[in-house]
C-alpha cells in the first residue's frame, strides 16, 4: 500500500513540475471557486500613451487588461498563430 502511495506522489510531483500553471489554477479554484487561466505580462510603453489609455478606459468604465487582450486578439489571425482560436 505504501509503495502505491509513493508511486502516486512521485507521479503527482512530476506532473506539477511539467505543468505548474494547471496546479496554480487548481489552487486558485480551491481558494476562490473561480478558474483563472490568465497570465501576468510586463512590458514597457510610452508614458503618455499609457496615461491616455488609462483615462480612456476610466471614462468608459472599461477594464484595461480586457481591452489590451481584445486588441491582441484583433491582431492575431489563425494564419499567423495556429494555436490561437477565436
Amino acid at each position: 500500500m505504501q509503495s502505491q502511495k509513493n508511486k502516486f506522489l512521485k507521479k503527482a510531483f512530476e506532473i506539477i513540475e511539467e505543468k505548474p500553471a494547471i496546479f496554480k489554477a487548481l489552487e486558485e479554484f480551491e481558494k476562490t471557486g473561480k478558474v483563472i487561466t490568465k497570465t501576468r505580462l510586463n512590458f514597457t510603453i510610452d508614458r503618455e500613451i499609457a496615461k491616455g489609455f488609462r483615462e480612456y478606459c476610466k471614462k468608459r468604465h472599461l477594464n484595461m487588461s480586457k481591452e489590451v487582450e481584445n486588441m491582441i486578439k484583433a491582431k492575431l489571425k489563425p494564419s499567423h498563430s495556429p494555436k490561437y482560436k477565436r
